[in-house]
C-alpha cells in the first residue's frame, strides 16, 4: 500500500479579483468581438472570487513570443515549485534526503532539462534519484501524478515520491484569439503550484496521518481528441475548449467510478469523501448531478474554485490540501480523487482515510 502523507501549495505572485480580470477582458475585446457583450457574463456566473497569475495583468495585453512566455514560465515555475515542496515536506517532518522519485507535472511550459532536474540541484538530492516528467495531461495531471506515485511506492515500499504540479495558465492567454473558447478559458483559468508526498508502506514516513491509496483507474475515451487541449501557434499555446465537457462528465463519470468501485465490491454510498478537480461551476454541478450528491461533498472543490479559479493540474492537489487540513475524518472511510483532462481522459484514485 502507498500513502499520501502531505501536501503543499504555492500561489502565483499576482492576486486579482475576478471583476478586475473581467474588466480587463471586456475592455480588450469590446468593439473587436461582436459576442463579447453576451459572453462577458461567464465571469459573473463563475462563482470565482479571485485568482492568482504570474504576470501583471497589463502584460497580457501585449505581444509575446513563445520564447518570451517560456522564460517567464521557467523562472516562476522554479520559484513556486521550491515553495510548494518546502511547504509539503515541512508539514510531515520530511527531509529532502527522503525523496527517491520526483514526478513533475505540467502542460503550460517547456523545459529541457526538465524542472525536476533543476530541483535535484536546488535540493541537493541523491544522484540516483528517479525522475518522471509528465507533460500534456492538463487538468488530469495532478491526479495522474498521484496515481503514478502510488504505482512506484507500491513497487518500492521503502521509498517516497514527491509529486509537483505546476501550471501557469495565464501565460497561454492569446490577446488576438477572438474565440468563445478563449473568453471562457480566461474566465476560469489561473496559475498555481502544488506538491504531494507519497510514501511506501515501509517508509519511515508512512506512519503519519494522511490517505491510504488503494487503487487507481486511468481511462481515455475514444474519438475525443478535440474536447480539450492546445493548438500550438507562433505565440505559444492556443486553448481548445469544448462546450460539451459538462455533458461528458454527466455521461461518463459515474460509470467510470462504478467500474473502480466494483473491483473492490464497494457501492457509491460507501464513498464518504470526494477530492474532485474543480474544472468550473458547470463541471462541479455535473459531478453532483451524475453522482446524486446533495450533502456538500464537493464543498472543498467549490472553495478552491472560488479562491483560486481553475489552475489545471495543481487544482486537485489544492483540494486534497484542504481535505487534509480538516483533520476530523474518521479513520477507514473511503474516498475518491478524480480529475479529467485532454485525451479526453479521466484519472481516478480510491483511498481510505488513515
Amino acid at each position: 500500500m502507498a500513502k499520501l502523507i502531505s501536501t503543499g501549495t504555492a500561489d502565483a505572485p499576482y492576486k486579482l479579483p475576478q471583476d478586475e480580470i473581467r474588466n480587463f477582458v471586456y475592455n480588450l475585446y469590446s468593439g473587436k468581438y461582436n459576442e463579447i457583450e453576451r459572453l462577458i457574463g461567464v465571469f459573473d456566473n463563475s462563482t470565482i472570487a479571485k485568482r492568482h497569475i504570474s504576470v501583471p495583468v497589463e502584460w497580457l495585453s501585449k505581444e509575446h513570443t513563445f520564447a518570451e512566455r517560456n522564460i517567464v514560465f521557467r523562472d516562476v515555475a522554479i520559484d513556486l515549485s521550491k515553495k510548494a515542496a518546502a511547504d509539503c515536506l515541512e508539514k510531515c517532518g520530511a527531509e529532502y534526503s527522503d525523496i527517491h522519485n520526483i514526478i513533475y507535472v505540467t502542460s503550460t511550459g517547456v523545459m529541457t532539462p526538465t524542472l525536476d532536474a533543476v530541483l535535484f540541484n536546488e535540493f541537493k538530492l541523491d544522484s540516483h534519484i528517479k525522475r518522471t516528467p509528465l507533460w500534456g495531461l492538463g487538468c488530469a495531471g495532478g491526479a495522474s501524478g498521484i496515481s503514478r506515485a502510488m504505482d512506484y511506492a507500491k513497487a518500492n515500499p521503502k521509498h517516497n515520491v514527491l509529486v509537483i504540479a505546476i501550471e501557469l495558465c495565464s501565460l497561454t492567454f492569446q490577446k488576438d484569439d477572438l474565440s468563445k473558447s478563449n473568453i471562457i478559458a480566461s474566465s476560469l483559468f489561473s496559475d498555481g503550484c502544488a506538491a504531494a508526498l507519497i510514501a511506501g508502506d515501509e517508509s519511515r514516513l508512512a506512519g503519519t496521518n494522511g490517505a491510504n491509496l488503494l487503487d487507481s483507474l486511468s481511462t481515455i475515451y475514444h474519438d475525443s481528441l478535440d474536447v480539450m487541449g492546445w493548438d500550438i501557434v507562433n505565440s505559444g499555446f492556443k486553448v481548445v475548449f469544448s462546450r460539451d465537457i459538462p455533458n461528458i462528465v454527466k455521461e461518463y463519470v459515474k460509470p467510470n467510478i462504478m467500474e473502480l468501485l466494483d473491483k473492490h465490491k464497494l457501492k457509491l454510498s460507501d464513498i464518504k469523501h470526494y477530492v474532485t478537480h474543480p474544472g468550473g461551476l458547470k463541471v462541479i454541478n455535473a459531478y453532483e448531478e451524475s453522482l446524486s450528491i446533495t450533502n456538500g461533498l464537493l464543498d472543498l472543490s467549490r472553495k478552491v474554485l472560488n479562491e483560486h479559479g481553475n489552475m489545471s493540474s495543481p487544482s486537485v492537489l489544492y483540494v486534497m490540501n484542504e481535505f487534509l487540513k480538516e483533520k476530523n475524518h474518521t479513520a477507514g472511510e473511503y474516498g475518491i480523487i478524480s480529475a479529467l483532462g485532454p485525451g479526453f481522459s479521466s484519472e481516478l484514485i480510491l483511498f481510505k482515510t488513515a
